[in-house]
């Protein structure tokens, strides 16, 4: 019994000298390193993982469908938990893109437009290209570009122009109608992984021009 409490000393004691333990391997180059798949069956708890000044090109942990974790790594990713592009959409008519499937899934996405611009087409994005409203030459109207998810197609949807308008450009001491190059900026959410789907928020105004409304679920 002494000869091998003797042992678990003297194992004691190697460990806590070497502050290193490996299992699969005899040279761990850090104080834990397993050789091989870790199940854990309950919880894992990092009490102080510090800092890391090491953020470009670092890695994450992501839970696989069949619950196995697995390292992520983004530049090999066919896609990523954020994601923007610029659709750049050229000689569009007058009267703006009225209707455009872009193809992404509302099931796996959250497509949001967050900016844009516009030019005469073959131009630069810059000069006196305006919309012109088609009711009367005293009308401010203002500006449609969103997403939408379409239930029927199962995708995504964008819809870019100006209520009861026309893009214009000078011509003279007037404007005509003019065909326009339309830069969206897009951003393509990854549900799941980075977004939660709430259910929709009803308000009923009732007439007035303030009110509260109801707490998502969850915040």
């Amino acid at each position: 019994m002494k000869q091998i409490i003797t042992y678990i000393v003297l194992i004691l004691s190697s460990l806590a000298a070497s502050a290193q333990v490996g299992i699969n391997t005899t040279t761990p180059s850090a104080a834990l390193e397993v050789d091989g798949n870790v199940i854990i069956e309950g919880s894992l708890t990092l009490e102080n993982p510090g800092d890391n000044s090491d953020i470009r090109g670092s890695k994450f942990l992501i839970r696989s469908l069949d619950y196995e974790l697995m390292q992520y790594d983004i530049s090999t990713s066919k896609y990523g938990p954020i994601n923007f592009a610029e659709f750049a959409f050229k000689d569009v008519p007058p009267q703006g893109l009225l209707d455009y499937d872009t193809k992404i899934s509302i099931v796996d996405y959250v497509v949001s437009v967050q900016g844009y611009t516009f030019a005469e087409a073959g131009e630069v994005r810059q000069g006196s290209i305006m919309p012109h409203s088609i009711i009367s030459d005293d009308n401010i109207e203002g500006y449609q570009m969103y997403a939408y998810a379409n239930p029927v197609t199962q995708t995504w949807w964008i819809k870019a122009f100006v209520n009861n308008s026309e893009f214009q450009v000078r011509q003279g001491n007037g404007y005509i109608n003019t065909p326009i190059d339309l830069y969206l900026n897009i951003m393509m959410y990854r549900k799941g992984f980075i977004t939660k789907t709430q259910s929709d928020i009803n308000v009923n105004m009732g007439g007035s021009t303030t009110t509260t409304a109801p707490l998502p679920a969850g915040f």
